[in-house]
């Protein structure tokens, strides 16, 4: 937690420094600021929306003056007086009302245009896009334990962490348990932009039109097919069959995990914007400093106690990966060719290291085809994982709702595959 109370600390440095910057006659919201009258300040539509926004966050304990006090560095929770939210949705609650509007006034087009502000779009100032970088990273630090910090002691234990993600594993691991897999016996082959649907040997090939659950078994050999289309095969994937798979939300109550995953996204994605327009790329030195403020948080979904490997994690991923960018009812037949696809060393490391395909030497495989049960017991199936059996469909849809972006540590943005793994760091 040390590194993000310096941040913290970089943050309360920075703001009445700047504010000192301001070109129009504004010396006396700067000399306010300074004098700690946040207040006074953010009510004064005389200042600037910087020096406004400035006040309201030192009115959310982002402030110098609170962390010179004694035993301010022991507890963040206290310190920025951080209450306990109901909903990642709860934007005035305690001291978060203030980080609200400091956003409504100098935040991202997409938070300040939400219900949260509901204000018109407006070009920012440099300094109004620096300021609003902070307020993300403020919020961000504050939605998260306002929500998992139930006894609001300053840490976000396993039992806090627990009790939010609920997660049902039992059964679930990387030998397939928890799923239903099975080999089609069927490739999808590609060459240039043409795609084929096949056999197992390849000797009968039909044209891919607008689905992958074609048989196959009136075409005619893959090569020669190819030759004749003028196209050459670059690559083979197995069409892998999912007959059922383990919800792992036990089907419980979902609004609060979908509320908050919806929060972590608007936060996370409003503060990779800013880090865009402010210049400061993935690899700039000041924006991981800025970023490792969140590395308890923004974790990349790694643990810093199991050698890399979030136990948690490992379990979620088996069923993470399957449904990570699947076909809807809404995907066109050319849209659907890069549907429904998964690494092929996920597949057998992570979700079912016992699954067998057919083996065709002379072609490199590096990803599968996934296809959906449309009944149970499974005989007939679809690309659109919205037309699945109805349990495969349901389970599918709530793994989806935990959110379904991939995990970089430092990138300043936070999932829900990094939640369940805070504990863990």
């Amino acid at each position: 937690m040390k590194t993000m109370f310096r941040f913290l600390l970089l943050i309360l440095v920075t703001l009445p420094l700047a504010s000192c910057a301001d070109k129009k006659d504004t010396a006396r919201c700067s000399v306010q600021l300074d004098e700690q009258k946040y207040s006074t300040v953010a009510e004064n539509s005389g200042c600037t929306n910087y020096q406004r926004a400035s006040g309201y966050l030192g009115q959310a304990g982002v402030s110098f003056g609170n962390f010179l006090k004694t035993g301010a560095m022991d507890n963040l929770t206290k310190t920025l007086g951080i209450s306990k939210l109901s909903l990642a949705t709860d934007y005035t609650t305690g001291n978060r009302g203030y980080v609200t509007k400091a956003l409504c006034l100098i935040g991202a087009n997409s938070i300040v245009k939400s219900s949260r502000c509901d204000g018109s779009s407006s070009n920012r100032a440099t300094d109004e896009l620096e300021i609003s970088m902070f307020a993300n990273i403020a919020d961000l630090i504050y939605l998260n334990y306002g929500v998992l910090d139930t006894d609001l002691n300053g840490t976000l234990s396993e039992t806090e962490t627990k009790a939010f993600t609920s997660l049902s594993t039992t059964g679930v691991d990387s030998s397939g348990g928890g799923t239903d897999l099975s080999s089609s016996n069927r490739f999808e082959v590609v060459g240039g932009g043409t795609s084929y649907i096949s056999n197992s040997d390849l000797s009968k090939c039909v044209t891919y039109t607008d689905n992958f659950t074609d048989n196959a078994s009136s075409g005619s050999n893959c090569v020669a097919k190819a030759i004749s289309d003028g196209v050459t095969i670059t690559k083979i994937r197995p069409i892998i069959k999912l007959d059922n798979m383990t919800d792992i939300t036990g089907g419980s109550s979902l609004t609060s995990r979908i509320a908050m995953v919806s929060e972590l996204t608007t936060l996370s994605n409003a503060l990779e914007a800013d880090f865009t327009a402010l210049g400061l790329s993935s690899t700039n030195n000041l924006r991981k400093s800025l970023s490792a403020g969140l590395s308890k948080l923004d974790n990349g979904a790694k643990s810093t106690k199991n050698n890399g490997t979030c136990v948690k994690v490992a379990v979620f991923d088996v069923m993470y990966l399957l449904v990570q960018d699947p076909a809807d009812n809404s995907t066109t037949s050319s849209g659907l060719k890069s549907k429904n696809l998964i690494s092929l060393s996920d597949l057998e490391n992570s979700v079912d290291s016992n699954l067998t395909y057919p083996n065709v030497s002379g072609y490199t495989i590096t990803d599968a085809r996934l296809i959906y049960a449309t009944d149970s017991p499974a005989t007939t199936y679809t690309d659109s994982f919205e037309k699945a059996e109805s349990s495969l469909y349901t389970a599918m849809k709530n793994t989806r709702s935990l959110g379904t972006e991939a995990s970089v540590k430092g990138d300043g943005k936070v999932s829900f595959r990094e939640i369940i793994c805070i504990d863990e760091n």
